[in-house]
């Protein structure tokens, strides 16, 4: 048949079907779906379809575990169901970006009770985050200060963001109304007010069917973790944050602390909800620890005077930061000293705070005091007034020590090696080991899940303050860990 008679006919065909009901519903399911996508891109900042690779997401790692997680599997195949399961996070949480990289953040540093591939997958999140063009950002600034523009603020705002994070990028740039001062402005990304509502329904559903999925209680934490989060995007909170922390600094702080930690200025004149105007420090940031090296500092000098500093916002002032991950620490030779070697940290971001109260840090403060003394009684009592029955788990959630596992997982693996001791070296004594390591693998893992789920059934006397001051305590044991655990970071908070 010549090709225009087989064109003719194709599109006769093609006319009948749209003349048919059925042909004419999917022609207008396939355009609304079109219009849709493209409103999204376009007007919502592509906020429905993060939210729907959110569920997807959760709904193929939850199905990967429920199939694949089982006893009778090796210990290197339970390990590939976890390395599955921490790059499919990973790519949601960098394709999706804005707060997705914050709660991908937050799975990273949870190494006392995640199997490491989370970890080890997750925390390049900490790495800088695309940057959007200045022109992107300008309507930002705009906005915030009505009738201005950058130039009305600013001189040499830098044409090229100098750090860029989940919800903000950082540009240098000097006053207009004082051009020898250098600052760093700090931009909030123009999506992320449209995303926000939706990034945290995700938050809310993914976790509910985590809860669902594996009988694990974590709804309790999520009331808190928004409303922190939501906090973090007001600017001028973040401003305030960081000048409670410089005062209470030079109120309460020793003159070791005094001196080993600053804090930049706030220049309100250039500060809004959605733009935060610091003075500029120059140092190296945690995230080079190679840097660090070869600049000849000591990270046991940095880790105590890190740990330090965040042991007095946890047990005298109340006031704790609730982000100190390496990009928010810089180091540098102290302004003062002009004869010696002498670290100075910097801190940095002050968006997500919490503020403990009385009753909650008098007791936190007991609660180490009786682990540093192994003063079980006290510390089960403690547990048990937050609802937490088994505290020897909430020991491991607080110090962040791997849990100490008995019962059939200790009995699996010593009935394996007793097991391959009585026998011979045989092929059936070596499939019989296997089987008994597989096992106990397996046993260790569920133990240490049982335990958790029990910990948290309870979760109506748990404080709110411990997500945060829980999540502070993460960051910095792996802070240490990355520059190679120089200091006893228990022994410094006991």
């Amino acid at each position: 048949m010549p090709f225009t008679q087989q064109a003719g006919a194709l599109a006769g065909a093609w006319r009948r079907i749209l003349r048919g009901r059925a042909g004419r519903i999917s022609v207008a399911a396939a355009t609304a779906a079109v219009a849709g996508y493209e409103y999204d891109r376009h007007c919502r900042a592509s906020a429905v379809a993060r939210t729907l690779r959110a569920f997807w997401t959760i709904a193929v790692i939850s199905a990967d575990y429920k199939l694949n997680f089982r006893s009778e599997r090796g210990i290197e195949y339970l390990n590939s169901v976890h390395e599955r399961a921490a790059r499919r996070l990973l790519a949601c949480c960098r394709d999706n970006g804005g707060l997705f990289i914050k709660f991908g953040q937050s799975i990273a540093v949870q190494s006392a009770l995640l199997p490491p591939p989370f970890r080890r997958e997750l925390s390049v999140l900490y790495d800088n985050a695309p940057s959007v063009p200045v022109p992107q950002i300008a309507p930002v600034i705009e906005r915030s200060f009505p009738g201005m523009a950058i130039d009305d603020l600013f001189v040499d705002f830098s044409p090229e963001a100098v750090a860029s994070a989940s919800v903000a990028q950082v540009h240098t740039a000097r006053l207009r109304s004082d051009p020898l001062q250098k600052v760093a402005v700090k931009v909030q990304k123009p999506e992320i007010q449209l995303q926000i509502g939706w990034d945290l329904f995700a938050l809310r559903t993914c976790a509910r069917l985590i809860e669902l999925a594996f009988e694990i209680p974590i709804m309790w934490s999520v009331g808190e973790v928004e409303s922190r989060l939501r906090e973090e995007l007001d600017f001028e909170r973040e401003a305030h944050n960081s000048e409670l922390a410089r005062r209470d600094l030079a109120d309460l702080g020793d003159s070791g602390l005094r001196r080993g930690v600053y804090i930049p200025r706030v220049f309100w004149e250039a500060t809004g909800r959605e733009v935060l105007t610091t003075e500029w420090v120059d140092g190296v940031s945690l995230v080079h620890p190679q840097q660090l090296a070869r600049d000849g500092w000591s990270n046991r000098e940095i880790m105590q005077r890190m740990v330090s500093l965040f042991a007095f916002q946890i047990f005298v002032t109340g006031n704790v930061h609730g982000d100190p991950h390496p990009g928010n620490i810089l180091v540098r030779q102290h302004p003062d000293n002009a004869h010696a070697r002498e670290p100075q940290l910097v801190l940095l971001d002050h968006g997500l705070y919490v503020r403990e109260s009385r009753a909650f840090r008098r007791q936190y403060a007991e609660f180490w005091r009786s682990a540093m003394l192994n003063d079980r009684r006290a510390m089960k009592r403690i547990a048990q007034s937050w609802g937490m029955a088994d505290a020897g788990m909430f020991s491991t959630m607080v110090s962040l020590k791997p849990p100490q596992l008995s019962s059939r997982a200790h009995r699996a693996r010593k009935a394996a090696e007793s097991k391959s001791a009585a026998e011979s070296k045989s092929a059936t004594e070596s499939e019989g080991k296997d089987r008994g390591s597989r096992r106990s693998h397996f046993d260790r893992q569920m133990e240490l899940k049982a335990r958790a789920v029990a910990a948290l059934r309870d979760s109506r006397g748990l404080p709110p303050e411990l997500v945060f001051v829980t999540r502070n305590m993460n960051i910095v044991r792996a802070n240490n860990q990355s520059l190679g655990i120089p200091v006893n970071r228990v022994q410094i908070l006991g």
